[in-house]
């Protein structure tokens, strides 16, 4: 079993989907590298040094993740939100086994409402499968997550 040493930035409604989604807890590192375990491994986890479970709905928001549309889709969707700066926005597609397909890129993205197609291709431009998808949008150091149904 891999033990874990490092101070963890959690995004808990992505892990919280992951969990009563797959058999794979995702665990997003400070230094934006991505740690996944099987669940079957896990005998206890122990947070140490936590000074406040509020303290991140204190800082500002530059980032507001406001979902995909259509949501269930068919052929493509829109993955929408806003941003309070201009920047760039990255945008990480997992499958339900949590391995990541397909990342998309806002390069330079506009202040305010912004958009971005995913076609339902992965990396090496093949359409996947009829599922249950997360998506994870990555602004200024903050992460937000849903997600999405492709039917068809």
């Amino acid at each position: 079993m891999k033990l874990l040493s490092l101070i963890l930035v959690l995004t808990l409604s992505f892990i919280y989907e992951s969990i009563a989604q797959t058999d794979t807890l995702v665990i997003n590192l400070k230094n934006n590298q991505v740690e996944k375990i099987d669940i079957s491994q896990i005998k206890m986890i122990k947070f140490e040094n936590v000074v406040s479970v509020d303290e991140l709905s204190q800082q500002t928001r530059n980032l507001t993740l406001k979902g995909n549309n259509p949501n269930p889709f068919n052929e493509q969707t829109l993955i929408e939100f806003e941003i309070m700066k201009s920047g760039n926005v990255e945008i990480f597609i997992y499958d339900n086994a949590g391995n990541q397909i397909q990342k998309l890129e806002c390069n330079n993205c506009t202040t305010g409402k912004n958009s971005i197609l995913w076609n339902c291709l992965d990396k090496n431009s093949n359409r996947v499968p009829s599922g249950v998808y997360y998506y994870e949008v990555r602004f200024d150091n903050e992460i937000q997550s849903k997600k999405m149904i492709l039917v068809k």
